[in-house]
């Protein structure tokens, strides 16, 4: 077998090993024993040029069972119109990420089976942060991790305040197996297993009574008011102060910090729910958090309590020994002292989305290339035509008819190629190319008289390709 060498700016020389998406990703082994799949653009012009990968016959597209009825079939095409993927469909109507969907599930994988994994995401707007969160957060539900989302705001839950995003994420909770929301379903799952109660404290780093979640749990076990457990459960949750019935079954509860260095309390927290969640039989916690790029609208002051928080979560998840952030440049409260996480295996898988710009957060410095996933323009052609097979099955659902061959054949197989051009050229972004792909659907449907090829030319046109 031939080995074919090529060149990475930062990484060095490596062997390619295999080629993904026709070329567009390529699997090499560097130098050091690294082993990495990046885009094949990032390699220099010689290695891009000299390897030339292997032709892969198209194969159609996956046929895709649709889980829908004509309603909700309807409402997802009016989300489409606004470019927006409605959370239900986010996996059916993903295009493409064939990559950042298997550097997605290897990083659950990781997280469940090690003590966790963090993955940041960056991309221009309108390229799909948002959807590959919602993603990000279905697939940790499959493999039976809680998932708590948080989307940051400058108002109701900035960047620079570890209490907020801490509330957010709590408040939020799902599970994989009830439909309930909130930390209140873990807390009761805990105290219907005293044992599990007992390991959580076991393995607390601090004074079990200096431990928010311990002092919690243990009070709680001998306590029989519910209105006292619906108290504790928002108090611990960051959305109310120790109540009157909460403090009959825990006199003392420690304190939660809303102001100051608070960032390792509420790291602390998360991961101590995240154990928690472990030891009831879940995968862990995937902890996700859109809209980061708040953060360039912070002041100075705001920015160190962000990077704090982020460092913190991240160091939670990574490990103490597997990151480039050193935990003791976390600041700690001056009234407490708190380490960064519950336990060395929380595990925690902690991602985060931002768009790229020159003032956003210092990702590079924090972590390896290998927890970045960027997302781009680079959807090749394929990908937009399975998109569109599938867009065209749910609006033939969601308005009662059977696409007539001699009227749909031509446009289907046009359309996504113009897409796919547009976007290329930077004509269009993803959100862009939605809703001019449902478009040209409403049209077909609603204009009998409009001819596929009068709508191809115009389609053209308007994209100017």
């Amino acid at each position: 077998m031939e080995i074919r060498t090529v060149y990475h700016p930062h990484f060095g020389a490596g062997e390619l090993l295999k080629t993904y998406m026709e070329g567009y990703e390529w699997e090499v082994l560097f130098e050091s024993g690294r082993r990495f799949r990046l885009p094949a653009k990032e390699f220099s012009a010689d290695s891009y040029t000299a390897i030339t990968a292997p032709h892969i016959p198209e194969k159609a597209p996956p046929r895709i069972m649709l889980e829908t009825d004509q309603f909700r079939a309807r409402q997802t095409l009016e989300a489409l119109r606004l470019g927006i993927v409605p959370v239900q469909d986010a996996e059916t109507l993903t295009i493409g990420l064939e990559a950042e969907r298997v550097t997605l599930d290897r990083a659950l994988d990781r997280s469940r089976e090690r003590g966790g994994d963090v993955l940041a995401v960056i991309g221009d707007y309108g390229f799909g942060k948002s959807h590959f969160i919602e993603l990000a957060a279905r697939r940790a539900l499959r493999e039976n991790f809680v998932v708590a989302s948080a989307s940051l705001d400058l108002v109701e839950t900035p960047p620079g305040k570890a209490h907020k995003i801490y509330e957010a994420l709590v408040t939020s909770l799902r599970y994989p197996d009830s439909n309930r929301r909130g930390l209140l379903p873990l807390i009761e799952k805990a105290l219907a297993r005293p044992a599990v109660v007992a390991e959580f404290v076991r393995l607390c780093p601090r004074e079990f009574g200096e431990c928010p979640l311990a002092a919690a749990l243990t009070a709680l076990l001998d306590c029989p008011s519910q209105s006292a457990l619906e108290e504790t459960v928002n108090w611990l949750s960051g959305r109310t102060k120790a109540g009157v019935q909460m403090k009959s079954c825990l006199r003392r509860p420690p304190r939660l910090y809303i102001t100051g260095e608070n960032a390792r309390q509420y790291s602390y927290l998360l991961t101590g729910i995240s154990l928690l969640a472990t030891l009831l039989g879940y995968s862990g916690m995937a902890a996700l958090i859109d809209e980061s790029e708040h953060y360039s609208l912070l002041r100075a002051a705001q920015r160190e309590r962000a990077d704090s928080f982020f460092k913190a979560m991240i160091v939670s998840a990574l490990g103490f020994n597997n990151g480039r952030i050193d935990p003791r440049s976390i600041p700690d409260h001056t009234r407490a002292e708190y380490p960064v996480s519950y336990t060395s295996e929380p595990h925690l898988f902690f991602l985060f989305a931002l768009t790229e710009s020159a003032d956003r957060m210092p990702v590079g410095t924090w972590l390896a290339p290998s927890h970045l996933v960027r997302l781009d323009d680079r959807f090749i052609e394929k990908d937009i035509r399975a998109f569109y097979s599938t867009l065209l099955r749910y609006h033939a659902l969601a308005y009662g008819y059977a696409p007539a061959p001699d009227r749909y054949a031509d446009v289907a197989n046009a359309a996504p190629g113009l897409l796919a051009q547009a976007l290329a050229q930077h004509r269009i972004n993803l959100r862009e190319l939605i809703r001019g792909a449902v478009t040209t659907c409403d049209l077909l449907y609603l204009y009998p008289d409009y001819t596929p090829d009068v709508m191809i030319g115009e389609l053209k046109a308007g994209l100017k390709v």
